[in-house]
């Protein structure tokens, strides 16, 4: 910014400076360019007179400007004089310094901004600084500032989970039948009432399991080993057992990670980096208990679907109606397993967004991470593809399946030895870093897929 100060010539010839050491360009303010009036040093070093800096900070009014002419370095506190160099500009160079001050009083507009200065100092309070240049973003500060408050809200939801679990009696209750043990038949048998108390070390000394319980009849509790003589136990005893039968688990998501805990880690780990070959696995090697329900829930079947599948085709042969909703489910329709083919070749990853969004009301937040993570993995599979398809490396795609896979396996191999001796906290921690924490990965990776960074300087 430059400042045009109007020259009075009537001065006199005797009070120049002409026979001075030092010349003037060592002390000029680098806004008019000219002997430094009533100089004031800044926090960066470099010092401008008072006038200009005054008309520099005013020059974006209704804003004030606090950074540096010359190196836009913000300043802190508000500048004063600075004496020491002031005193020395009006020894050296007297007659000028003179001269530019009256023309300097003279000019109506210098003085309001000169006032309008002062006034916005002595305002400020006497400690108090404007803010400062922000420090410039350290990005492995950012992460780990991140990671630090991952951890301790892993370990929030850790100490909740540890002290408001479901008691063991509701955690049975959302377990299939076919999968009790010994233990959760006698815990059951216990729950149905204090009177069961001669019964249940009964139960525990057969070795009781879920289905054997379930195939139980009266005939079988009334004879030995159970010797259930009270006709009202048994009546008891099966009613239960029959709500039991009839019962259809639905497992939400912290009931399905207490049941399999392991299933869970693998799910999450495998579904991650192999999509299509870990449905693949759950359909042919867990199908009733994972796929099935998986399949319904992402892709369920509309109310006006037709009920031609080959279980409805084969009860219409024999002369009855399939109404009932269990073996109704236990089938999908053709309609379900065309959009369950399309997405499963097409956009795995939002198979996984079905299924999260029908926990938002049970699980808000974790459904909320599953779905951002599941569309930043869909933009990483589809970028993946694209590029191979436009390299034309099509052919190579089995041999970086088989690359990643050993990787995959190579990492989780820590977990899989120690598996048996592995304490409950770390797989709990290892659980919920993969659901909060590695969607925060994944995100850097589809930022450095879509903007990479160039290396190369332009010349």
């Amino acid at each position: 910014m430059d400042v045009q100060i109007p020259v009075e010539p009537e001065l006199s010839e005797s009070e120049s400076e002409e026979g001075t050491a030092l010349s003037e360009s060592e002390f000029t303010c680098h806004c008019c360019y000219q002997v430094l009036v009533d100089p004031t040093t800044l926090t960066c070093g470099h010092s401008f007179c008072r006038h200009c800096l005054a008309n520099w900070w005013a020059s974006a009014l209704p804003r004030v400007r606090r950074d540096c002419p010359e190196c836009r370095a913000v300043w802190t506190g508000f500048p004063r004089v600075n004496i020491l160099l002031r005193d020395a500009v009006e020894k050296l160079f007297p007659a000028e310094v003179r001269r530019r001050k009256q023309a300097i009083l003279s000019d109506p507009g210098f003085c309001r901004v000169l006032q309008m200065f002062q006034q916005h100092g002595n305002t400020q309070a006497p400690h108090a600084a404007p803010p400062q240049n922000p420090p410039p973003i350290n990005i492995r500060e950012f992460y780990s500032g991140v990671v630090t408050a991952l951890t301790f809200m892993t370990v929030v939801v850790l100490l909740y989970r540890a002290f408001s679990t479901d008691s063991s009696h509701e955690v049975l209750l959302s377990k299939p039948l076919s999968r009790w043990s010994a233990d959760d038949v006698t815990l059951w048998v216990e729950h149905l009432g204090i009177w069961t108390n001669q019964y249940k070390e009964t139960f525990r000394r057969e070795q009781i399991n879920g289905r054997l319980l379930s195939s139980l009849s009266d005939e079988d509790l009334s004879a030995a080993p159970f010797k259930i003589k009270n006709p009202s136990h048994r009546q008891i005893i099966l009613e239960e057992l029959h709500r039991l039968r009839q019962r259809r688990v639905s497992l939400n998501l912290w009931q399905y990670k207490d049941l399999y805990l392991g299933k869970s880690l693998f799910l999450l780990i495998s579904l991650r980096n192999f999509p299509r070959l870990t449905l693949l696995y759950l359909f042919l090697f867990d199908y009733d208990d994972t796929f099935l329900p998986f399949i319904h829930t992402s892709c369920p079947a509309t109310p006006d679907a037709p009920t031609d599948t080959p279980l409805n085709q084969l009860c219409c042969k024999c002369g009855r109606a399939l109404m009932h909703p269990v073996l109704h489910q236990d089938w999908p329709g053709w309609r379900q397993w065309a959009e369950f083919l399309l997405m499963y070749f097409l956009l795995p990853y939002q198979l996984l967004s079905a299924v999260a969004w029908h926990w938002m009301s049970v699980h808000y937040w974790t459904a909320g991470f599953i779905i951002a993570h599941a569309a930043l993995l869909t933009v990483l599979d589809v970028c993946f593809y694209w590029t191979l398809w436009k390299r034309g490396q099509m052919r190579t795609l089995p041999k970086l399946v088989w690359l990643q896979m050993f990787a995959v396996l190579f990492n989780t191999s820590l977990f899989v030895l120690p598996w048996p001796m592995m304490p409950l906290f770390i797989i709990n921690t290892e659980i919920y870093i993969q659901l909060y924490f590695n969607p925060f990965l994944t995100a850097v990776l589809v930022k450095r897929t879509l903007l990479p960074t160039n290396t190369q300087h332009r010349p």
